[in-house]
Order: structure tokens, then C-alpha cells, then sequence
């Protein structure tokens, strides 16, 4: 981000020249400098934020849990902070001519490299998006065959099958770092059980690895994108086996998934399993009837690496389950990444934003949040862990409460 200062240092001496002690001269010296140094200030900004305007594009599915808060979010600080970030045209990948929405993969791969070429030859070098690990892999091609003149950033593509160098910038840790997190509780687990969307690159992956660390105790349950096999039948069927040392992990971003899986359980059937949700990017939706049944069962794992912390508790406060935890460092990014400086590290209030040789987040903090109550009938999320890696105190596990559960 441009950044323009001016300093000026006046002596008063016994005769009066300071400003506001009648010399009328230097006042107006002085005024003019501070009209200057105001205009100088407001035309980098209208430059920078004309070049965001102009040179950047956002590629978002309407129908992708990640986007619709990604795009909430980015509209609530352009609307806000109008003079610190340009606002970004926005293009929907996963809807057809005829408005038509759009589910195959492939499509919406052939729909983001279409508006990519296009753009690419309007002069557009900026390209925000990707959420998805499956999308992000069908486009990585295309950023790779450009070269360097065209730069990607996914906000929320967290595959660790997409750990090599390339051209896009990923804000999300990748997910064997997440899973690795929470090492400490699964190793002691009887039997894991993992529900996650069905045919994603990144929910794949996550199977693979988790099969690999704790072989023969997952028990894995894949939802279709509509949520149509997320019945209280088929859940039931799935934990029929349960114990008091299983442990649940859901990692579902596609449509409804996430919202319709913790709003299957009720005052009849609670949660069975402590269970950890790892999509990192948006709390859920929970519906009345299902709040006393996620009560010290449901986790929700946050990913708090953040640079511009107050903005952050800004976004957060207001849109809370609509906020995207990246897009404040987005706009960041973008902000730099348009006006050609360096990002190998970037300014931050309380973490390290950092990215390694691959181009992906380098640190990370997670807290881990558990659905609670209060004695006052009041439904929250209660810290319980910090997960932490940076380059101070390495790798560390901080609780801010006792734990309710032991494993």
C-alpha cells in the first residue's frame, strides 16, 4: 500500500515567527503545506484505488459456501473504507448465460479460465478467487502458462496436494497442518469419524491423510452437494457404533452441507461425539432446535492469523456468521500485489503474514472454539486452545480454559 509522509520543523524565537503567534506569513506557509500534503495523500489513494479498480477481478461461485461470505465481506469495507480499498468487479463462475445455476466442476473451471483470457487481455493482472481446491487446480494451468505477469490469490483453497510454487497466493493454512493441530486429541481417539462433501480435491485429501496417520480407525461419511444423503436415518446408521473415546471431524463447504449436518441433531438426539469443524472460514447457521444438542460438543477451529486486527473485529462484529476471515488480508494483498510491491512478507498488528517458497501461508493460529451456554440461557462460542506456529515460539498449544473433554 502507498503510504506519503511529510515532516516540516519551525523555530520560534523571541521575536514571535511560530505559527499562530501573528506571523501571518508562515501560517499561510504553513497551510499550504498542509493543503499539499492532504492532496498528495488523497491523489495516491485515487491513483492506487483506480488501479485496484482496474487491474483486479473476483472470481466467486454464488453457490459456494466460502464465496458468499468472501463477497459479503469484501462489499462491507469497500462500502466502509472506500479511500483505503478499491472496490473490485465481481463475476459469478457457476451461473450460465440464462442465470442458470451451474454444478458441474468442469464447467465452472472452462466459466474462471473464460473470464481469465478476457480479462487478461483487457489488462487485468490481479485475479482474487479459487476458493475451492478443485477449482484452483483446473486454473493453476492458466496462471502457470502466462507466466508471471498475472497473479492469483485463493482465499480459502487449503489442499495440500497444491503445495508447490506457483503463481497464486493462498490465505488459508493447508489442511495436513490443520489436521496435524489437533494431533493431540485424535491420537487418543477410538475411532474417528469423518464426514465430509463428496468429491472435492481438498475433502479428499484430508481422507487420505488422516487414513495415513491413524489407519484403520476412520470412519468416513461423504455428503453429496446437496446434502440429500444428510439424513437423521443415515446419521444415526453412522455413529451406531459410537464410544466415549470417538471423535468426529467435518469439513464441508459446498451449499448447505455444513449448516444442514449440525442442524440434523435435536433435544432427541444431541451430538453424539465431540466433534471438530475444520473448514476454517464461516461458523454455521444453528437453528433452535438444535442449539442444546451442540452444547460442549461442537468445535469450530478459527483461523485468527490476521494482519489488520481492528479491522478484522470490525468485519467480525458486524456480519458475524456472513464474515470472511481472509478477506482482510486480501484486500492487503491485492492493495500490493496491484501496484507491483513485494509480498514475501506484509505488515501485521499481531501475527506474521508471511508466505513460503510455494506462495502459501507460512504461519498460522487457530483457536478452537467450543458451542456453549451460559447460566443465563445465552448461546456462545467459548475459547478453549490456541494451536500456534510462528517463527518466535515455533509450535505451541496455549488453553484459555480447561478443557470439558479429555481423550
Amino acid at each position: 500500500m502507498f503510504t506519503a509522509t511529510a515532516s516540516a520543523t519551525y523555530s520560534a524565537t523571541t521575536s514571535g515567527t511560530a505559527s499562530g503567534t501573528g506571523n501571518t506569513e508562515l501560517e499561510a506557509l504553513n497551510a499550504a503545506n498542509n493543503a499539499a500534503l492532504t492532496a498528495t495523500q488523497d491523489a495516491i489513494a485515487t491513483i492506487q484505488n483506480t488501479i485496484v479498480s482496474s487491474t483486479s477481478l473476483l472470481l466467486l461461485e454464488k453457490t459456494n459456501t466460502f464465496d458468499i461470505t468472501v463477497s459479503e465481506t469484501f462489499n462491507y469495507y469497500w462500502d466502509k473504507y472506500p479511500d483505503l480499498f478499491g472496490k473490485i468487479q465481481i463475476i459469478y463462475t457457476d451461473v450460465d448465460e440464462n442465470g442458470n445455476i451451474i454444478t458441474d466442476n468442469t464447467k465452472i473451471i472452462e466459466n474462471n479460465i473464460k473470464y481469465l483470457n478476457e480479462y487478461y487481455n483487457k489488462g487485468y493482472r490481479v485475479f482474487i478467487g479459487f476458493s475451492r481446491s478443485t477449482i484452483l487446480a483446473g486454473v493453476l494451468p492458466w496462471f502457470e502458462n502466462v507466466g508471471t505477469k498475472a497473479k492469483g490469490i485463493s482465499l480459502n483453497s487449503s489442499s495440500s496436494s497444491l503445495d508447490f510454487p506457483k503463481p497464486v497466493y493462498r490465505l488459508q493454512i493447508d489442511d495436513n497442518k490443520i489436521i496435524d493441530s489437533l494431533n493431540f486429541i485424535l491420537t487418543n481417539a477410538s475411532k474417528i469419524y469423518y464426514i465430509y462433501g463428496e468429491g472435492e480435491v481438498a475433502t479428499i485429501n484430508v481422507l487420505n491423510y488422516l487414513e495415513l496417520l491413524y489407519p484403520g480407525r476412520i470412519i468416513p461419511f461423504p455428503v453429496k452437494p446437496d446434502s440429500s444423503n444428510l439424513t437423521l436415518e443415515n446419521i444415526k446408521n453412522l455413529y451406531k457404533d459410537v464410544d466415549d473415546k470417538s471423535v468426529s471431524i467435518m469439513y464441508m463447504f459446498a451449499n448447505t452441507q455444513q449448516k444442514d449436518f449440525v442442524n440434523l441433531f435435536n433435544d432427541s438426539y444431541p451430538m453424539p461425539t465431540t466433534t471438530f469443524d475444520i473448514v476454517l472460514s464461516n461458523y454455521p447457521k444453528i437453528n433452535e432446535t438444535s442449539k442444546n444438542a451442540l452444547i460442549n460438543k461442537f468445535n469450530y477451529l478459527v483461523n485468527v492469523s490476521f494482519s489488520t486486527a481492528e479491522l478484522f473485529r470490525e468485519g467480525l462484529e458486524s456480519l458475524k456468521e456472513l464474515f470472511s476471515t481472509y478477506v482482510p488480508n486480501a484486500l492487503l494483498l491485492i492493495n500490493n500485489l496491484a501496484v507491483n510491491q513485494g509480498v514475501t512478507s506484509l505488515p501485521a498488528d499481531n501475527s506474521i503474514l508471511q508466505f513460503n517458497e510455494n506462495n502459501d501461508i507460512k504461519y498460522f493460529t487457530f483457536l478452537n472454539t467450543i458451542y456453549s451456554k451460559t447460566d443465563k440461557g445465552e448461546y456462545y462460542y467459548k475459547q478453549e486452545f490456541y494451536s500456534i506456529y510462528d517463527p518466535i515460539v515455533d509450535r505451541q498449544l496455549f488453553y484459555v480454559n480447561p478443557p470439558l473433554s479429555t481423550f
